[in-house]
């Protein structure tokens, strides 16, 4: 509790200097946070680094670099069946296309990806 309340704290600060367009990218970066803690930590840890091949890092790779916004909605969205490339990772049906939209664009500044956000659109039109 006491996190969430620093981090809202310091997000106010902030906004209070930043553009409109930046502060829709700090909000979809923090709820991305938020939500890669409530679905993705459990397995790709919470420093994003994974667990050797069983669960991919997610930082430092050029995983988020490679592959496109469309694809990466449809990995977590759906999953990733298991084969000789991959090991199985369950989707998440759950997941609304914002929310999708804000772990994307939270994992990419990760990688210092910096594009923006993931739009909501994109993300619902390729989840349909």
């Amino acid at each position: 509790m006491k996190n969430k309340l620093l981090l809202a704290a310091t997000s106010m600060v902030l906004m209070a200097c930043m553009s409109k367009e930046e502060i829709l990218h700090e909000q979809y970066r923090v709820e991305g946070l938020a939500l890669y803690q409530k679905n993705c930590e459990n397995c790709h840890q919470a420093n994003g680094k994974g667990f050797k091949k069983l669960y991919p890092a997610l930082i430092n790779t050029n995983l988020i670099k490679r592959l496109s916004d469309e694809q990466l909605s449809k990995i977590i969205k759906y999953g990733v069946k298991a084969d000789a490339g991959h090991e199985f990772m369950p989707g998440n049906n759950d997941l609304q296309a914002i929310e999708i939209a804000e772990i994307i664009t939270y994992l990419k500044d990760l990688n210092g990806v910096k594009e923006g956000i993931v739009e909501q659109r994109l993300v619902k039109e390729v989840i349909r």
